[in-house]
């Protein structure tokens, strides 16, 4: 399900090839130092990613001090969601700079509001997501 999301932050993708393996990941909690891939990958700064998947920093930068650390349940599955939704992207845009102007430009049909405003719950990944679907099969108004 997060194959290539995983693989996108740091892991291997051929340990969640299925919803289950991607489950488990989930449970288990991503390793805190895929944080630094998740930054990356949205050119955020670890402040604003630790705040859009939900996390607080303090307590993110008291992890990242002990080793083998791993994030919740539900920061993790909110940043595979979120690398997940910048793949979709990626594959529509065709680069990672299009798709990022894109996630930081403000847009109709948001509201005028930024895609990636949007994504620091999992309906508005999933609002992002339908939009960036809706382009890519042609539905623009």
């Amino acid at each position: 399900m997060f194959s290539a999301a995983y693989e996108m932050l740091g892991g291997d993708k051929r340990k969640a090839q299925s919803v289950i393996d991607s489950l488990k990941i989930i449970r288990q909690g991503l390793p805190v130092e895929m944080l630094d891939r998740g930054m990356l990958t949205l050119g955020l700064t670890k402040t604003d990613y630790a705040k859009i998947i939900g996390v607080n920093l303090r307590t993110l930068q008291q992890k990242m001090k002990k080793p083998n650390a791993t994030l919740s349940p539900t920061a993790s599955e909110h940043a595979l969601m979120l690398a997940d939704m910048v793949k979709e992207a990626d594959e529509y845009f065709g680069d990672r700079d299009a798709t990022l102007r894109w996630l930081n430009k403000p847009s109709l049909v948001f509201e005028n509001e930024t895609p990636l405003s949007l994504c620091d719950t999992k309906t508005g990944i999933i609002l992002v997501t339908e939009e960036i679907n809706k382009l890519t099969y042609g539905y623009t108004a």
